[in-house]
């Protein structure tokens, strides 16, 4: 016991002094800042440059108009999350209840309609100016997605038939993203086409949004002819609203608050994959060295290969584990420079996950499957004479490692569907779907269940690969085929093989 502690002890100061060690905790928390901020600071979501010839006339100015509500609608949407940050909502609820009303529910139309009416952001804000509170941050409206332009005039005067080449030049000049051309018979014996022009037509926001506002002129167009005393009707601006509500949970918590539950276990899971296969990968390139340098005679003739193997991933975990502390404290800092009101989200929301039924169950999936990268990399090493014989058996490892995160998109939208039970009864990625799954509460059988398996799969690997490493930890041959070390495996498993004498110390 006492020599593994000491080559665990030596494993964690050799790594952690390492350059490539401060860098990977350095590089960590600028790729999360990039990631996150770096769309803010660019105004996330690209400007589309767009024009319209209306030929038809009359449905201009109906997409106009929808582009003003969405405008507007997204306003009032960034003015709602920066009220609830940095506002006393209680106080306005009470002193101004209309205002109140409009940020509660940015979403519904007829909020919408009294915000542009109230005289939108600006008006607004001046009216919650004396419920600031202290520490309030200047609010910043978000940009347009979407940005009309008068047509130019040789566009307007242009035939149908002409149309397309006729656009070709304003397109490649990058002055506009798409130009659309309503015919001159849209609307008129059932012709409800409309031409859309644009460099890129895999972005189909833009032709969507043009879409949905010449359906609803369109459909007023109709009315008018058949109601027309309910056309101007506030009638057909009214939204239907949903009232979330989940009775399992504490009645304050939104749905905000529930989405941040289902992102904090997909983080703990890309977590422990980034630092399973980072301090995996300087774990064999240690044991490659110490071959290459013969320093694995040294550390046989001291202790068994029991003790090396047990010490070295027990350096592996307390790596990992400082690592992610560090990384932790760092990413809390730059959300806290970024909006110190998404700090308490995220400890509302590991607090939610991380409660007395799910904490140990998560302590145990992430133990386990450190161990588990860990043990197979350590094989990997003890096999390879050389970097290149490593990056041989490392190729396949890396792309059986990589698949979990290939799926997660799909495990997440039915974290407790057909495909995420099956995938969880995969030994090796048992830990790092069921880490995904546990905020879904899964049923209790399969909890149970998968926390054996993986329980049962980081021992039978810690064992099989400790006796591949005791194989061949001093074997100077060339690394066996994966078939040839599956039928290895198998024969140590059964005991039909013998460990060299040098390594049965």
């Amino acid at each position: 016991m006492r020599n593994a502690f000491l080559i665990a002890r030596q494993e964690f100061v050799k790594y952690v002094t390492r350059r490539g060690f401060f860098i990977s905790i350095l590089m960590f928390p600028l790729w999360v800042m990039f990631v996150v901020l770096l769309p803010q600071w660019t105004g996330g979501a690209p400007q589309r440059v767009f024009t319209i010839v209306d030929h038809a006339a009359g449905y201009r100015e109906a997409i106009l108009d929808a582009l003003a509500r969405e405008d507007s609608g997204r306003e009032l949407g960034a003015l709602a999350a920066y009220a609830n940050a940095n506002v006393d909502m209680s106080a306005v609820r009470h002193a101004a209840p209309q205002i109140a009303r409009m940020l509660a529910m940015p979403q519904a139309s007829q909020s919408i309609s009294a915000f542009r009416t109230f005289g939108g952001s600006r008006a607004v804000l001046s009216e919650l100016a004396r419920f600031m509170k202290s520490a309030a941050r200047p609010f910043h409206a978000p940009s347009p997605r979407f940005i009309y332009v008068t047509p130019p005039p040789e566009l307007e005067r242009i035939s149908s038939e002409q149309f397309g080449a006729a656009t070709r030049r304003y397109l490649d000049s990058g002055r506009l993203f798409a130009v659309a051309l309503i015919p001159k018979d849209f609307g008129r014996n059932g012709r409800q086409t409309v031409q859309y022009f644009a460099r890129d037509l895999s972005d189909g926001d833009l032709p969507d949004f043009i879409s949905t506002a010449l359906d609803d002129a369109l459909h007023r167009k109709v009315l008018k002819r058949l109601a027309p005393e309910l056309v101007d009707s506030d009638a057909l601006a009214s939204t239907a609203t949903i009232e979330a509500h989940n009775p399992t949970k504490a009645s304050t918590q939104s749905s905000h608050d529930d989405s941040l539950q289902k992102i904090v276990p997909v983080a703990l899971a890309v977590i422990l994959f980034i630092v399973s296969v980072m301090n995996s990968s300087v774990l064999l390139q240690g044991v490659v060295e110490e071959k290459s340098t013969r320093m694995i005679e040294v550390l046989l003739s001291c202790a068994t290969p029991r003790q090396i193997t047990s010490g070295k991933l027990v350096g592996v975990i307390a790596v990992a584990l400082i690592t992610i502390v560090i990384w932790s404290l760092a990413v809390f800092g730059l959300m806290a420079l970024a909006d110190a009101r998404t700090v308490t989200l995220v400890f509302a929301a590991l607090r939610s996950v991380a409660t007395v039924e799910t904490l140990p169950l998560l302590l145990v999936y992430f133990f386990c499957g450190l161990l588990i990268y860990g043990s197979v990399f350590l094989a990997i090493g003890s096999m390879a004479n050389s970097l290149a014989d490593a990056q041989s058996l490392l190729g396949p490892s890396m792309l059986v490692l990589m698949l979990p995160n290939l799926l997660i998109s799909s495990i997440m939208r039915d974290p407790n569907g057909e495909l995420a039970t099956i995938i969880s009864w995969v030994p090796f990625y048992t830990p790092f779907f069921m880490m995904l799954r546990i905020a879904s509460h899964p049923p209790v059988i399969e909890v149970w269940g998968t926390t054996l398996l993986a329980l049962a799969t980081t021992a039978l690997l810690i064992w099989w690969m400790g006796r591949i490493f005791a194989n061949h930890v001093l074997t100077t041959e060339r690394p066996p085929s994966f078939g040839g070390l599956v039928r290895r495996g198998v024969r140590l498993a059964t005991g039909r093989a013998n460990l060299p004498r040098s390594a049965q110390k």
